[in-house]
């Protein structure tokens, strides 16, 4: 399954920015229309991603090391690896919980809403109120008069914005909508980091091809070569095993054992034994002594 391998190797990465550029969206949604929503939480959904892109390959180097070259071997977890892994889930809910504050019911979004139109109002930031105003085309909160801008003042009436822009309706319902799309990103960060971490170790446990691929290929590639390198640069390990042949190889021959004789003298060894072989021989003069034996 090289293809699939490839395809999962490609698009783990490109969904971790994906969700990196959602965090943002929702983090720019908030500052600029002024959303009940904290940006320390909008902050934080981005920071998730790219803590589960930093522990996904942080594992994968784990994995490499303890099991070496076997890429099909199960991944082994350490107390501080679960302690991670824990802190992790706990970081995912606690955003997910509070992005589903944003989100549902509806009707419960109506008083951090009013909370920040009025905060706005008394502070008197018509950027933000015009803002609002200009998204939605809308003139006030609950209704066209209500603390709409432009304020109202000596030169200003309750209905100024209905009569300078002809707008007709209120800009609740539109704010409210944005802020359950943005606490909806937010969730979505949060629940879909967690889906790919389980996702990961998923294929971790059941010994997926992904394994052998992508970030799991190229760290080993890297381990490799860094072995290679020790042997080749003449320091650790190579001088050592470089040292073990040298060792190993003698020009002198290995001394003699007593009692044996010597192997240097192979020409003489096979002469005596020609001349022992001649000397058995000699048939010619017992061919004589049966002849004149048949003679007498």
């Amino acid at each position: 399954m090289p293809s699939s391998s490839q395809a999962l190797s490609f698009l783990v990465p490109v969904l971790l920015v994906g969700l990196v550029v959602t965090g943002g969206i929702a983090l720019y949604r908030i500052r600029a229309f002024s959303l009940p929503i904290s940006t320390v939480t909008a902050t934080a959904t981005i920071i998730l991603p790219v803590i589960t892109g930093v522990t996904l390959r942080g594992a994968q180097r784990l994995r490499i090391r303890e099991n070496g070259s076997n890429a099909r071997a199960k991944m082994s977890f350490s107390w501080p690896a679960l302690i991670v892994l824990v802190l992790l889930i706990i970081y995912e809910t606690v955003i997910a919980t509070l992005a589903l504050t944003h989100v549902a019911p509806p009707s419960e979004l109506i008083c951090g809403l009013e909370r920040q139109w009025g905060a706005l109002f008394s502070s008197k930031n018509a950027d933000a109120i015009r803002r609002i105003q200009e998204q939605f085309q809308c003139c006030g909160f609950r209704n066209v008069q209500d603390r709409a801008w432009p304020f109202p003042d000596r030169s200003h009436t309750a209905r100024a914005c209905v009569e300078a822009f002809g707008r007709g309706s209120s800009c609740l319902g539109g704010w409210r909508q944005m802020e359950q799309v943005t606490g909806g990103l937010i969730l979505l960060v949060a629940v879909v980091a967690f889906l790919l971490k389980l996702l990961m170790l998923v294929l971790y446990r059941t010994q997926s091809p992904f394994l052998s691929s992508a970030w799991t290929a190229r760290s080993s590639l890297t381990d490799a070569e860094g072995e290679d390198n020790g042997l080749s640069s003449g320091n650790g390990d190579g001088d050592n095993i470089r040292g073990r042949i040298v060792d190993a190889y003698h020009d002198e021959p290995p001394p003699e054992i007593e009692g044996q004789a010597a192997s240097s003298q192979p020409e003489e060894r096979d002469t005596s034994a020609s001349d022992r072989r001649g000397l058995l021989v000699q048939p010619s003069g017992i061919q004589n002594e049966r002849n004149e034996w048949r003679e007498g």
